[in-house]
């Protein structure tokens, strides 16, 4: 055990009592009655129902629901088809994009060209109907921004994508346009393609369609009718006041609404189950909690495009920054022949989260990995401390294409039926989030070690400069890595002061030690996870894809030709602002550490 998870002897019992009142009976039979509302896209009659059941749920187990509504800018695919006419004629299995365009009942019809997926945005397509691969780097959505924003400039018809799920070649998952989070603004608006048609098709009848336009002669009708609107949206939340520290919070949240043509058994119906125990077991020992619990339960996830949880950080934005202690996300649990954990999150939560499974499980969980860019992880910029911990099926189970329902193949399909979940596995996840909302709440320190985290950041700032170390002369992040040299260091001092405090009782040096680390989530965590200001949100094709994505420009820079170009100044200029605004983010956190441990001096013996 590290130095900041500790318990008193009384909260482990607590928290031991807590973990052997989970009911399977209970979660079963929410589980079941849930099902009744699927699938429930967001704005459907059936999602009204399941928040209405919900919040009479978190009434029955003590707590008082509020159903907050707002408006939410969704694009809710009904149907699609696609028809090959010429040079034979056959319907091909297909499913709607998430997208705003649509084609009306009617249809558009055009000829075939395939295109490959480097090669969009080089080949005419103008009035053509355009057969592409899904498969492209870090494109597990299907394709996305720049490529789709580029087909609609050259006036493509259509789009018809192949899907890149060769685990299970016979199915097409729902995806999404990833393009603006949340609900859209006078300048991002622009950002949202409307190309009025994107089907996906199956891998297996892709093949054949490839084979099939590349032959020439090849003419197809595609509809696709998707209704793009505002809708007032439901979500539900449910606040239990902690004894000690009632105005600090954890945010424990998850989706409820369902994937189109989905009844989304496991994504994320398990989630909100999941929650509702969760909510059961902590009200019930509310008198227990150091702090308070905040349960979310978020719409607009799927054709909203995180619609909810965006909305409730715009909303409460100055509460969440200044008064939330982190936020554990709960999406896909229980799902069958769900045997492993995947890799842990980098941050500040992750040996919290590695202690609990091996705590709960005896599963120790090696790897690591960057926060994933799915799911409900709209407070980056906000810079709270961001969890999730996820069980996975094993490697021979786990299909490599989806994101996620556990690996199952079954993600974003027809198929996502209760048989998909087991109470039992579910029953040791909500176990394992039990023990991290309970460490999170009841620790005097909080459990946020930022060593690791810093050791990981450092690493991946070198690596960085590592590939664009030929253009060192003309620009380089030399000044951040300093910094972030530097925090390394003096996280390994504060979690120092923080072991001293807990080992000596120095009660007094508590409230510093928790200001300080609040303070250094907020200025770290949006320079190494978003591209937008403190309140903003970043664009989807930013959106986790990969660590500090403000100087992730550097390796574009290194690969231009002309050091002296005009393109190479111009993009240099912007990097040297980002690199002004991250350096300041560990000065920032750097300061808070050190007025920290001046001012906790004299208080720890």
């Amino acid at each position: 055990m590290r130095f900041m998870i500790r318990l008193s002897e009384e909260d482990k019992r607590l928290l031991e009592e807590m973990g052997e009142e989970i009911s399977k009976v209970e979660m079963l039979e929410n589980w079941r009655h849930l099902m009744e509302f699927t699938p429930c896209p967001s704005g459907s009659v059936q999602e009204e129902r399941a928040i209405q059941f919900i919040a009479s749920k978190l009434k029955e187990y003590g707590l008082e629901p509020v159903i907050l509504r707002y408006d939410a800018y969704v694009s809710e695919p009904k149907w699609a088809r696609l028809e090959i006419l010429s040079p034979s004629r056959v319907e091909i299995q297909c499913t709607p994009y998430r997208q705003v365009g649509s084609t009306g009942p009617e249809g558009i019809e055009g000829e075939v060209i395939y295109i490959e997926p480097e090669k969009i945005g080089e080949v005419e397509c103008r009035d053509k109907v355009v057969l592409a691969e899904q498969e492209a780097p870090g494109e597990w959505m299907g394709l996305m921004g720049p490529r789709l924003l580029k087909l609609q400039e050259m006036g493509v018809k259509a789009l018809i994508v192949i899907e890149q799920d060769t685990y299970m070649p016979t199915v097409v998952h729902q995806r999404a346009d990833f393009s603006v989070s949340g609900n859209p603004t006078p300048e991002n608006f622009h950002l949202i393609q409307t190309i009025p048609a994107i089907v996906h098709v199956t891998n297996r009848d892709g093949q054949r369609l490839r084979t099939m336009a590349k032959e020439g002669g090849m003419r197809v009708r595609v509809t696709s009718v998707v209704e793009t609107g505002w809708k007032t949206l439901p979500l539900v939340v449910a606040e239990i006041k902690g004894f000690e520290e009632p105005d600090k919070f954890l945010l424990v949240n998850g989706h409820v609404d369902t994937p189109p043509f989905s009844p989304g058994s496991v994504d994320n119906i398990s989630g909100v189950v999941a929650l509702l125990e969760l909510a059961r077991i902590l009200s019930k020992h509310r008198d227990g909690l150091r702090r308070s619990i905040r349960f979310a339960f978020w719409t607009g996830h799927e054709i909203g495009r995180y619609a909810g949880s965006t909305w409730y950080n715009d909303a409460y934005w100055h509460e969440l920054r200044y008064k939330c202690i982190g936020f554990l996300n709960i999406d896909s649990p229980g799902v069958v022949g769900a045997s492993q954990y995947r890799a842990v999150s980098i941050g500040e939560m992750e040996e919290l989260c590695r202690e609990s499974i091996a705590e709960v499980t005896g599963i120790k969980v090696e790897g690591t990995r960057w926060p994933s860019r799915a799911g409900d992880h709209s407070f980056w910029g906000t810079g709270l401390p961001h969890a999730s911990v996820i069980s996975a099926r094993p490697k021979e189970l786990y299909d490599p294409f989806v994101n996620y329902s556990g690996g199952g193949w079954w993600w974003h399909t027809p198929y996502e039926t209760l048989d998909k979940g087991d109470v039992d596995i579910l029953a040791r996840d909500v176990e394992v989030n039990l023990n991290v909302i309970f460490k999170m709440t009841n620790c005097p320190v909080l459990p946020l070690n930022f060593t690791t985290y810093a050791e990981a950041m450092l690493r991946i700032l070198e690596e960085l400069q590592g590939k664009s170390e030929k253009i060192a002369s003309h620009f380089n992040i030399y000044p951040v890595i300093e910094r972030c040299k530097e925090f390394r260091e003096l996280s390994g001092r504060l979690e120092e002061a923080v072991k001293r405090a807990l080992d000596s009782g120095a009660k007094e040096a508590y409230q510093e030690l928790n200001r300080c680390l609040m303070k250094i989530s907020r200025y770290i965590n949006p320079i190494a996870h978003s591209n937008a200001e403190v309140t903003e949100q970043m664009s989807m094709e930013t959106f986790g894809a990969a660590p500090f994505p403000r100087l992730q420009g550097i390796l574009k820079l290194a690969e231009m030709p002309l050091p002296h170009g005009h393109e190479f100044k111009l993009l240099r200029t912007k990097l040297q602002r980002d690199r002004n605004y991250v350096e300041d983010g560990f000065y920032l956190a750097n300061e808070a550490i050190k007025e920290t441990l001046a001012k906790i001096k004299d208080l720890i013996p």
